[in-house]
């Protein structure tokens, strides 16, 4: 990504966390099958799947933080085509690292679990990877991803299909607030 753009994230959570969130900052996620490897995660410009997803895991007491996300040249941005490439390569470097460390791969199944071990250990080596040695970091990842049930029968369109974005450098989140049912 070569230009600054704006966005806004949606943070699903209970209300307690997003008031401590709204005074100290958020903590970075660190699972092992978060989608994007560790960051503090967004739902772009989707209030509403920020909220169902803070009422399922948080039922008591959900609430969303909306927040304005920075995403720069230090974004790796996979919403475009520019990265598949060198994202292709980078996946055989990921294989040869866990080779030579006689590590066994995550598993992951898509079409039965949320759980994307195999993708959090590879996006969390490539940030490793160019933060250690390139001059080009990357402090955010922003992808697509297809989740829920067809529309209707055959159709190619999802309900539940987001953009999530994953930041590493707390400071390219900006003007937090929490938003209840009623702001949504």
């Amino acid at each position: 990504m070569s230009e600054t753009i704006w966005v806004y994230g949606y943070h699903g959570t209970s209300m307690d966390r997003a008031s401590a969130i709204v005074k100290t900052g958020f903590n970075p996620s660190n699972n092992e099958y978060d989608w994007l490897g560790k960051g503090i995660y967004f739902w772009q410009d989707a209030p509403k799947r920020a909220w169902q997803w803070a009422q399922s895991t948080h039922p008591n007491n959900p609430a969303v933080v909306k927040s304005r996300l920075k995403l720069d040249r230090s974004c790796l941005d996979l919403l475009d085509i520019g990265y598949s490439p060198l994202l292709k390569t980078m996946y055989n470097g990921f294989i040869t690292s866990y080779t030579q460390q006689n590590l066994t791969l995550p598993q992951q199944n898509p079409d039965r679990s949320k759980a994307h071990r195999l993708d959090s250990a590879f996006f969390n080596y490539v940030v490793k990877t160019f933060n250690s040695s390139s001059d080009y970091r990357i402090d955010s990842i922003r992808s697509a991803f297809i989740e829920g049930d067809r529309i209707f029968p055959s159709s190619a369109i999802y309900d539940l299909t987001h953009i999530q974005i994953a930041i590493l450098d707390s400071s390219l989140i900006e003007e937090l607030c929490i938003l209840t049912m009623d702001d949504i």
